[in-house]
């Protein structure tokens, strides 16, 4: 009969080993372990220790007799056993360390997401700021100075028509007398001590042949009380006009 030369399959291999292996447990009885190793040396047999060498592990004598062969698969199931465990704990360990350095990283971007105290007071600003009242336009006044009759230097105060403003904010424009040309003139308004209450500079502008020039001046806590305003034209003398607040 002539031999075949098909190749085994690696599921014949396994058939072979797993029929050898079922035969080793019962086939070979021996009741009276006649030339058994002890069990130590089984059970390093087993776990493949590195200090046996090959001459050392008694491989014929295990395949031929089913007590030693069955002692010996209990061994390798135990290590089986063993070795799982240690992986799931490892595993369990590795996933613990995992678990906490996402926990650690999640409370640190928390904690910078998170603002300050200054940063809610910053952000509860503008709603404080809203919440305000808006601040108070001034009152707009136009006084047209040529109807008065200013006095110059320091000569008496003009005994007759006075300028009256309210006690509030206001803005004045004042229309300048014929002959006050345009350019910067300094103001200032005096009381009757000669204390200064106001001091400031405005640009005189002409429009329609009018001289004119604005300035806000805060009289809320300058009720009942009489000034001297004073304007001084670019290059000439101070001219002063009376102002009564009230």
């Amino acid at each position: 009969m002539a031999e075949s030369n098909q190749p085994v399959s690696s599921k014949q291999v396994r058939d072979v080993v797993a029929l050898g292996r079922e035969c080793s447990k019962t086939a070979y009885p021996n009741p009276s372990r006649e030339g058994c190793p002890n069990p130590s040396t089984l059970r390093a047999m087993a776990y493949r220790d590195r200090r046996l060498s090959l001459t050392d592990l008694p491989l014929s004598h295990v395949v031929s007799c089913s007590p030693c062969f069955q002692q010996y698969l209990r061994f390798r199931r135990t290590l089986v056993l063993v070795r799982g465990l240690q992986v799931t704990a490892a595993s369990l360990a590795v996933l613990g360390f995992l678990f906490a350095g996402v926990r650690v990283f999640q409370d640190r971007v928390s904690r910078r997401a998170e603002p300050t105290i200054s940063q809610k007071h910053a952000g509860q600003s503008p709603q404080i700021a809203a919440q305000q009242p808006p601040p108070i336009a001034p009152l707009a006044i136009t006084v047209n100075l040529a109807s008065f009759s200013p006095t110059r230097g320091e000569d008496a105060r003009d005994p007759g028509k006075v300028i009256r403003l309210p006690p509030k904010l206001v803005r004045v424009r004042f229309l300048l007398p014929v002959g006050m040309e345009t350019g910067e003139y300094a103001l200032r308004l005096e009381d009757s001590s000669g204390a200064v209450f106001t001091d400031t500079r405005a640009v005189g502008r002409s429009s329609g042949g009018i001289t004119s020039l604005e300035v806000d001046f805060d009289l809320g806590a300058a009720s009942r009380r009489r000034f001297t305003l004073m304007i001084q034209p670019p290059g000439l003398s101070w001219r002063k006009f009376p102002v009564v607040v009230d």
